[in-house]
């Protein structure tokens, strides 16, 4: 399972989707043996269909670039989640690839708001203060 370890401290996570990767061979070979990472990638709405873009796959050979990615969702989800982002500018972010019951790789996307400094600030007050009351104690 691969995860993007950076959302939820920069984001608010408002809905969840489950969806399809259409990848190529040696990539769900690197995906499985966790070559992979999610950080700064992000998901993004291009004439009616879904794209994850950014994903670092490390590749057995070094002659393909790192390109778009198709997200299998129902059209109703895509026509959800295309009308939410405009509607409400919410970003797309992608949170964990993993492995599901029949074998396939599953990507897990919530439809996020970004946080602002101050409430980034406020998380690690309130870790640091945990932490240091447990010391305490």
């Amino acid at each position: 399972m691969i995860t993007n370890k950076n959302a939820l401290y920069n984001f608010v996570f408002i809905e969840k989707y489950i969806a399809g990767l259409k990848l190529l061979g040696h990539e769900v070979k690197s995906i499985k043996n966790n070559n992979a990472n999610l950080n700064n990638s992000f998901c993004k709405v291009l004439k009616k269909e879904i794209f994850l873009l950014n994903l670092y796959i490390k590749q057995i050979s070094t002659s393909r670039k790192s390109r778009k990615i198709l997200l299998l969702l129902k059209k109703k989800e895509i026509r959800n989640i295309s009308e939410d982002v405009k509607k409400f500018s919410l970003n797309i972010i992608p949170e964990k690839i993993f492995i599901n019951k029949k074998g396939l790789l599953k990507l897990v996307i919530h439809l996020a708001q970004s946080k602002n400094k101050y409430d980034k600030r406020e998380i690690i007050k309130k870790k640091e203060f945990e932490r240091l009351s447990k010391i305490i104690l």
